[in-house]
């Protein structure tokens, strides 16, 4: 059996429509409002103008950052240091791209493999700076900072940074404990060296560093270390 059909009531007859009373009242705001609207319009097409070119030239510059990038690389691993520095220097100029970052960590060691420590000192910082935290660059810019200052004789902030680096679960964990070790031993904190050590070698079980372990907890313990 069909069902009945809905029938329509005067009330609802002289109701107006619904749409045509929202399309009157969104053309008289237009002609209330005409020049607000337009600016709006023309707010929203600059914005997306200008979002646009700002990724395109970041694209650009990306592509350009590569290219300056793989040869310094190349001259980096044929241990051209000296011909490295200016070809990672150039890299840097291009501040918007993300080859920029890894320009500041190989300019710091290739400043560092060519003695240049005051110079190694201020890429480094500027790699922690650019680098994001728990990230694998800001663990490498940090290592590269400690060993920098270590090489200066820096040894405090050095073992501050060592000790931020093996915060950070990623590869070189190993090598930053290994700086603090030293780091500790230099300025005869032999507690805090020992505890590095120890660390370094839960990792690496098979260091002949298991030696100088036992020569530290032999001091440690001797009679007059106790006094």
């Amino acid at each position: 059996m069909a069902a009945a059909s809905r029938r329509i009531t005067r009330k609802q007859l002289r109701q107006p429509d619904k749409f045509q009373v929202f399309s009157d009242q969104t053309l008289e705001y237009f002609s209330a409002h005409r020049a607000l609207v337009f600016a709006a319009a023309g707010a929203v097409i600059v914005f997306a103008l200008a979002f646009w070119g700002w990724q395109s030239f970041k694209e650009r510059q990306n592509v350009a950052a590569s290219h300056d990038f793989t040869r310094a690389l190349a001259l980096y691993q044929a241990d051209k240091y000296a011909e490295a520095i200016p070809a990672f220097e150039n890299v840097q100029t291009y501040r918007w791209s993300r080859y920029a970052v890894l320009a500041h960590l190989y300019l710091a060691n290739s400043y560092l493999a060519t003695n240049q420590l005051d110079k190694a000192l201020n890429a480094a910082e500027r790699s922690v700076v650019a680098t994001k935290p728990e990230s694998l660059y800001r663990q490498i810019a940090l290592v590269t900072l400690g060993e920098t200052e270590e090489q200066m004789q820096r040894c405090k902030p050095a073992i501050e940074h060592f000790s931020e680096a093996q915060k950070i679960p990623s590869a070189l964990g190993s090598r930053a404990t290994l700086g603090k070790a030293r780091c500790a031993e230099a300025l005869g904190d032999s507690q805090t060296a020992l505890q590095a050590y120890k660390d370094y070698l839960k990792d690496n079980p098979g260091s002949p560093l298991a030696v100088k372990v036992a020569a530290l907890e032999a001091k440690s313990t001797s009679p007059t270390a106790t006094k």
